[in-house]
């Protein structure tokens, strides 16, 4: 028998991963778990759903019967903490595009006077976000390690100077004006190949 990830029922079901999450949870959608956590879903169940009958023809086994409250209630945790962290991700994008399309006459103003500031310089781009302060951390430490004290370093928190360089996704990175880095923290090793590049 084959058995699907749980991106990829999504997929052939054209529903959201969280609701086929919530499906599984609900006990709608049968799924064997692996040790690691991860559910494996039987194509037969795909297949079940996606009957004319639909969801409501047979009545689908409780999930992971091996799996007690303990791990079942882990599980949930972790899905919301996650969640949470992608809420506030595209709460903080979101801010950034309003702010940018409200204020593109102030953004070109500040765009030129960020241009015309002398020397190296790099700045992190966001509005005080998990993610933003350890992109912060992670290039200052870096750079430390490179023993690049020439180059200023600035964590940019305030939405009308982040707009200048366009409706970004944060945590955002730029180089002496330049958008090098949007939307993501990099590795250490990636981040020191990045900086090497754009600065020389």
């Amino acid at each position: 028998m084959r058995y699907l990830t749980v991106s990829q029922a999504a997929e052939r079901l054209q529903l959201s991963v969280p609701t086929v999450k919530r499906y599984i949870y609900d006990g709608r959608l049968s799924s064997t778990k692996l040790p690691g956590g991860q559910h494996r879903i039987p194509e037969s169940e795909i297949r079940r759903l996606l009957s004319p009958e639909g969801p409501e023809a047979h009545t689908a086994p409780p999930t992971a019967p091996d799996a007690t409250t303990d791990e079942r209630l882990a599980v949930v945790e972790r899905w919301v903490t996650e969640l949470e962290a992608e809420v506030e991700r595209l709460s903080a994008g979101l801010a950034v595009v309003s702010r940018y399309c409200s204020l593109v006459t102030e953004s070109e103003e500040e765009q030129h006077m960020a241009e015309s500031t002398p020397g190296a310089r790099v700045q992190v781009l966001g509005p005080g976000c998990r993610r933003c302060d350890a992109l912060h951390e992670l290039v200052v430490r870096v750079l430390r390690d490179l023993d690049r004290t020439d180059v200023a370093v600035e964590h940019v928190t305030e939405l009308n100077r982040i707009v200048v360089f366009g409706p970004v996704v944060t945590p955002a990175l730029v180089i002496d004006g330049e958008l090098v880095l949007s939307g993501r923290v990099p590795d250490e090793s990636d981040l020191r190949e990045l900086l090497g590049g754009h600065l020389g």
